[in-house]
């Protein structure tokens, strides 16, 4: 770790004394090194540049976005075994054709992600995973590029939980097995035969298993050959070893090179997988000393990190080197470094001999820039630590600490007297509600899952949350609640805290984000006040059947400031008077809409008001909302009226387009006698942000 050195007996990295980060983000956090990782990136390309190797850091040694973009921005490539990890290789920059996805248990969701993002490559490990891979790029029109995983039988004589190539490893298929695997391949359809993988294990400081591995693999390409199948991609794995103690001496990539290069065919690329090898020796470990402890037969120093900030060493019987931040004169002592956790597991070190720092001293752990914060849990209830990056004299905060908030995200304690014995407790303390930030065709609405009735008063928090510049401001609220003959009931309240009938935008939300939420599946039904409805999901696109227009009116004449208006109402779910203009733009849509909502025609309830334009074979609209009391950028139940009165006014056919101010959706229909069946509002349905709410017990329950 030689960005980290003692200068004057301060420990510094890079140029900042790890004191001075410490007064400013606190214990315990990950500190990384920037020179550390690029030149442990750099020292991998350069040893391996006469082939032009495709190196893709594996995510699963350390996933932090800052880290990955780093790596992606001197070429890396990314090498994922989950969906998340996909997704995070793709926020942090990754090209998808330099990712490659392993993994034994890759979930059909996973796969279709996969495919959709057009990654690199698939490294199979069985054959039922490269039939469901088949299939499901088939479903979706893609072609899958594909290396088999091969299990070549190789100890590379590392801890047995990091082995991954030996035949009681889950990893992987057996040449026998592999060789009709690929002459299977080439007559399936959906599946492109592009290469081959393997990877032997972790933390490997000998040559000698990689050189059998490739050769090997070599041997095995040139028998493929005989059946027509040539490969284009050679991926020999990562498990390069660092050097985690002074004695120990680290794999030599140099050396490693040499050997393996001359082995690699011609017009073949070679993937390299090195995780532990790049980020390992950047990243330290800070902790505190809280408590000094004499027990009967050791000593013990309590540090305020914990197994579930790095459980390497309970889990492989891992060593890494403690260090104290300040260099110090004082008497040696033999001490057992452990955190607070409740677990006899909870230590970093055992028999430590070390200088007899004082409680409040710092100390840092050396090597744990891989398999450190990637494994780290909330174990004991503790927050996850921050992590730091540092490059040459300056450092940022690149993942904030956790709070007592944010871990407990996701969670929900539904309120319930079926569930509790005594239901008093339940209006005390904080109510953390999650909520989703929805919008749809500009209609914009925050979105709860309230099946557990957490919100009673649902009018009240209505207008405190929809405000815009005191609440989290939104064309309405949207409840999420039980249904006992659908798969939920869409409770949608204005800003005013009314309750509406229906919503056609809000609907396609509610739709999507029940989906996500796991709540209904991509097609579902559910309840509004206007009727059942339902909705099937496609992506971010929503398509809502409507429930049939009522209460038609033509020509409806409204005498407003000594001036007629004829319009045309219809009832959509919630009721509209649609008004033909020919220049939409210079309309008062809130003057004029307010007057004619409030008209005396249309009380006691009032109307939406919808004013339309016909314009390139479309209809444009603009619409004053009930209950929001404003111009909105998008009614949904809006689109459906203007569209189906144009069709009887203009003889518009389905699917009819409207355009809103906040976007375009199409209104399908079919005509029966004078009136309408079958009436789809299709459009995007799109999240904004997610956020969660801390409540006082009883304040909205």
């Amino acid at each position: 770790m030689r960005h980290f050195y003692y200068k004057e007996g301060e420990l510094f990295c890079e140029k900042l004394a790890v004191k001075e980060i410490a007064k400013e983000v606190g214990t315990p956090f990950y500190l990384y090194s920037y020179r550390s990782i690029v030149d442990n990136f750099d020292r991998i390309k350069k040893a391996f540049a006469p082939s032009h190797p495709l190196i893709c850091y594996s995510l699963k040694a350390n996933s932090n976005l800052t880290l990955c973009k780093i790596l992606a921005s001197y070429g890396a490539g990314a090498d994922i075994v989950s969906g998340g990890e996909l997704y995070q290789a793709l926020q942090a920059g990754f090209p998808p054709e330099k990712i490659v996805y392993a993994g034994v248990g890759k979930t059909s969701q996973e796969i279709e992600y996969a495919l959709k993002e057009n990654i690199l490559l698939f490294n199979v490990e069985s054959e039922n995973e490269l039939k469901s891979i088949a299939e499901i790029a088939s479903s979706v029109g893609k072609k899958a590029k594909v290396s088999l995983r091969v299990n070549l039988d190789i100890d590379p004589k590392t801890h047995h939980y990091i082995t991954t190539g030996k035949k009681e490893n889950k990893f992987g298929i057996f040449l026998s097995q592999a060789e009709k695997l690929y002459r299977k391949m080439l007559n399936m359809k959906s599946i492109e035969v592009k290469g081959i993988h393997t990877h032997i294990g972790s933390q490997i400081t000998n040559i000698r298993p990689y050189l059998e591995a490739v050769k090997k693999l070599v041997q095995f390409i040139d028998k493929l050959k005989e059946y027509g199948i040539n490969l284009s991609y050679l991926n020999m794995g990562g498990g390069f070893g660092i050097s985690y103690r002074k004695e120990e001496k680290e794999l030599s990539i140099e050396s490693l090179s040499r050997s393996i290069l001359p082995l690699i065919p011609r017009g073949i690329k070679l993937i390299l997988e090195p995780g532990r090898y790049i980020v390992g020796p950047a990243g330290a470990l800070i902790t505190r000393l809280i408590y000094k402890k004499v027990g009967d037969r050791k000593k013990f120093f309590i540090v305020d990190a914990g197994m579930n900030d790095l459980i390497r060493v309970p889990l492989y019987q891992a060593y890494h080197e403690i260090i104290p931040v300040k260099e110090s004169t004082a008497s040696l002592v033999e001490a057992d470094v452990v955190g607070p956790v409740c677990e006899s597991a909870d230590f970093f070190a055992e028999e430590k001999i070390l200088p007899s720092i004082k409680e409040g001293d710092l100390l840092a752990i050396l090597d744990t820039g891989a398999y450190g914060f990637s494994m780290s849990s909330n174990y004991n209830g503790r927050c996850k630590v921050a992590e730091v990056l540092v490059k040459d004299d300056r450092w940022w905060l690149i993942r904030e600490r956790e709070s007592f908030d944010n871990f407990l995200w996701g969670q929900r304690i539904p309120v319930s007297s079926y569930l509790y014995k005594n239901v008093s407790f339940l209006k005390r303390g904080l109510l953390k509600v999650d909520f989703w930030k929805m919008e749809g065709s500009g209609n914009d609405f925050v979105l709860i899952d309230n099946r557990g009735e957490i919100i009673k008063e649902r009018g009240k928090f209505a207008r405190k949350i929809c405000q815009r510049k005191k609440g989290i401001g939104a064309d309405g609220l949207i409840l999420i609640e039980e249904s006992e003959d659908a798969d939920f009931t869409m409770r949608i309240f204005n800003p005013d805290g009314s309750e509406a009938e229906m919503c056609g935008n809000g609907a396609r939300c509610a739709a999507r984000f029940s989906f996500l939420k796991g709540i209904s599946g991509k097609k579902c039904t559910f309840k509004t006040l206007a009727g059942k409805i339902e909705a099937e999901v496609n992506g971010n696109k929503v398509k809502v059947k409507m429930s049939n227009p009522s209460e038609f009116m033509k020509d409806v004449k409204l005498n407003i400031d000594n001036k007629e208006y004829k319009g045309h109402y219809i009832n959509t779910g919630v009721p509209h008077f649609v008004l033909f203009c020919k220049d939409i733009d210079k309309v008062s849509v809130k003057e004029l809409g307010y007057k004619i909502r409030f008209h005396k025609f249309f009380q006691s309830e009032g109307t939406n008001v919808d004013f339309a334009e016909i314009k390139d074979e479309k209809v444009f609209s603009r619409t004053y909302e009930r209950g929001v009391e404003d111009e909105t950028l998008g009614c949904g139940t809006g689109a459906v009226a203007s569209a189906l009165v144009s069709s009887i006014l203009y003889e518009f056919s389905s699917p009819v387009i409207v355009k809103m101010k906040g976007g375009e959706v199409r209104i399908w229909f079919e005509k029966e006698g004078e009136g309408f069946k079958n009436i789809f509002l299709e459009g995007e349905a799109n999240i904004v942000y997610k956020g969660h709410l801390n409540l006082k017990g009883g304040d909205y329950v």
